[in-house]
């Protein structure tokens, strides 16, 4: 998961991440022998370049667990339209702002669809959590035990200005984004050994192995997954402090026009170089995906129903039920759907600043996270259409149910001498359950619960107000960004008044709210995690100590848990399917267990609206779910 998470909701993808380690042979085109082939607009050396000779031992596709699904000769990813025609644009709309380009660095907010620009070396397939397919590299030869990985480029592969993918961008890119990028690429890149350029098309990367012995299973694939720059321009300019500088890609779209905060548009690569290969067949076919910014939903959704821009993702229940009765919904010129999806969810939780000492004391966060009325919310807010969380991997197999057992047990039972004992037993004996009303807003017991863990934790009532034993009164504040959240905030506030807590709202700019979040500066937001049914080392980068004091990275909770740490590095290295079941289980339920968050709410069913000479998609699968920017075309388009 990124480290800045924004979440690009309106674009409605619902795209799998995953990362694999056994490997073997698949379904890519036979290799190209690796020479340098000058396009009429590159800019290359005149002097050749050998061929090289792809060992036997290279494959084309590679996948953690299991078999690749899609074997050799295949043509396209059967969520795609291998005969949707190319051309027109799509008009797609966001909340927020941006202020840069370049989506590797912690300074600024990034526009969406950037990534659209970027090929990577290999790519996921969307039905297969754990497999990644050629792209940039046309084959690949990994290690038995992981300890390095070789990636045999594609001679076609070129950047947008026409020079050729080298093994030297490959290595510079790495380099930069070590050195220069967001948080996580260090914490990748600072494990690889050496990077050996064994021809300008060929690169092996060498990886140091584990404290604990042997090598990281899953860093192979994350470099595997590494969207190549061009080493050139990278090294030539300030690239952390890029700004809107157009970062120079390969893949199928180039940034166009850019009206900083308001509008970015994309434009099709006519000479895209990666347009015949099987895993982009039925890709990228509008010529023009252009983006707008709008301040609020409410501005968003009229500007959507008079026609001024195609496809809306509602994320407003009451507005679905009741706002959508506008002249052209009824004479049929945009069409409504939703579909209940079987993939990973967006799961909104209200996060505790672990940093600030308040918040250290367990039976205080329980407490809180016992005064949200999740139920009356759902109900007043969200017309009874959003569950709640009791796990970071809801919607999925990955999720801990019922009581511990087995390897899950097993698992927990390691760290009996850390956990306090009534609470390993509780963990063991049952599941986290979020607090549970009938909706009506009576709280009373839950209240109880909560007054009585505050007793226990040193507080007392003094006056209406609770306060510690210095007599400070208990008072802290929430951040938010996004309007659509303050009832949830207010809510939050007159339950936590019961108590006699003193909640602060704050609402916040876009520009404000992150640069504080970077800074590690709020007590409580209200965040999103979006996890993947191939959970690896970003579940480590969430809980590292170490990450904890470091602006930007994506331990926004600031939690220092060495056991927390360790479950998740027991995720990261999982051997087998079985093995990571168990590890995410036990990981899953000490975290919730441990109340670092206060579960708030998903939904599992996709709500959109479009114009329907405007947009058309292959029929859509639930296990897959909806991508209009990648898979979608323009009806008229052709004709």
């Amino acid at each position: 998961m990124s480290l800045k998470t924004k979440l690009p909701v309106i674009l409605g993808a619902l795209i799998l991440a995953g990362v694999g380690y056994y490997y073997q042979q698949c379904s890519c085109p036979k290799p190209e022998k690796a020479t340098l082939e000058k396009t009429p607009e590159a800019s290359v050396s005149p002097q050749p370049v050998s061929e090289v000779v792809i060992p036997p031992t290279a494959v084309t596709a590679i996948a953690r667990f299991g078999e690749p699904a899609y074997k050799p000769g295949f043509t396209h990813f059967n969520h795609a339209n291998p005969n949707a025609p190319k051309g027109g644009t799509l008009r797609l709309s966001t909340i927020g702002t941006f202020d840069t380009v370049n989506k590797d660095i912690v300074k600024g907010i990034c526009a969406q669809g950037i990534l659209e620009c970027y090929d990577p070396l290999m790519a996921r397939s969307a039905s297969e959590p754990f497999t990644f397919y050629a792209v940039l590299a046309q084959a690949v030869v990994l290690a038995a035990d992981a300890s390095s990985i070789t990636f045999y480029l594609n001679p076609k592969a070129r950047f947008h200005d026409g020079s050729a993918v080298t093994a030297a961008d490959v290595k510079a890119t790495i380099e930069t984004l070590r050195d220069k990028g967001l948080p996580r690429y260090r914490q990748h890149y600072t494990r690889i050994e050496k990077m050996e350029i064994l021809h300008p098309h060929v690169i092996k990367i060498s990886l140091k192995p584990l404290e604990t012995g042997g090598y990281d299973p899953e860093l192979p694939f994350i470099i595997a997954g590494l969207r190549v720059l061009k080493k050139d321009q990278i090294e030539s300019i300030n690239f952390a402090d890029s700004g809107l500088t157009k970062i120079i890609g390969s893949g199928p779209y180039k940034v166009g026009a850019v009206n900083q905060g308001r509008s970015i548009s994309l434009e099709r690569d006519p000479n895209y170089w990666g347009k015949d290969l099987p895993v982009k067949k039925g890709f990228y076919n509008f010529d023009t995906i252009k983006i707008e910014y709008f301040k609020n939903a409410q501005v968003q959704f009229q500007a959507f129903s008079a026609g001024e821009f195609d496809v809306h993702f509602e994320g407003n229940p009451n507005q679905w039920e009741s706002g959508y009765n506008f002249a052209a919904l009824k004479d049929g010129h945009v069409k409504r759907a939703e579909l209940r999806h079987q993939r990973p969810v967006t799961v909104r939780t209200i996060i505790f600043n672990m940093r600030r000492p308040i918040f250290a004391e367990w039976k205080l966060r329980k407490a809180l996270t016992l005064a949200l009325d999740f139920n009356t919310l759902n109900k007043m807010v969200f017309c009874n259409s959003m569950l709640c969380p009791s796990s970071m991997f809801a919607n999925t197999y990955l999720a801990h149910k019922g009581p511990a057992t087995g390897k899950e047990a097993k698992i927990l039972k390691n760290y009996a001498d850390k956990i306090k004992p009534e609470l390993l037993k509780m963990m063991l004996d049952q599941p986290f359950t979020p607090a549970q009303t009938n909706g009506d807003g009576d709280q009373r017991e839950n209240l109880a619960r909560a007054a009585v863990l505050l007793k226990e934790a040193g507080y007392t009532l003094q006056n209406g107000k609770c306060v510690d034993v210095k007599g400070q009164p208990l008072t802290f504040e929430i951040m938010i960004k996004d309007p659509r959240l303050e009832k949830i905030a207010l809510s939050f506030k007159e339950s936590l008044k019961k108590l006699g807590i003193d909640l602060s709202v704050r609402m916040m700019d876009t520009v404000q709210y992150e640069n504080r979040v970077i800074e590690s500066d709020f007590d409580m937001i209200i965040h999103a995690f979006t996890n993947t049914l191939s959970p690896g080392n970003e579940q480590v980068y969430y809980f590292s100590a170490k990450n904890a004091d470091i602006k930007g990275s994506s331990n926004y909770i600031g939690v220092k848990d060495p056991v927390a740490e360790a479950l998740a590095t027991g995720v990261a290295t999982a051997r087998d399917i079985e093995a990571l079941e168990a590890a995410v289980h036990a990981f899953d339920r000490y975290v919730m267990h441990m109340c670092y968050q206060i579960p708030l709410s998903y939904e599992n069913n996709l709500r959109w609206a479009y114009w329907v000479d405007k947009l058309a998609t292959p029929e859509i699968d639930p296990k897959i779910g909806l991508d209009v920017m990648n898979v979608g075309w323009s009806p008229k388009a052709g004709q």
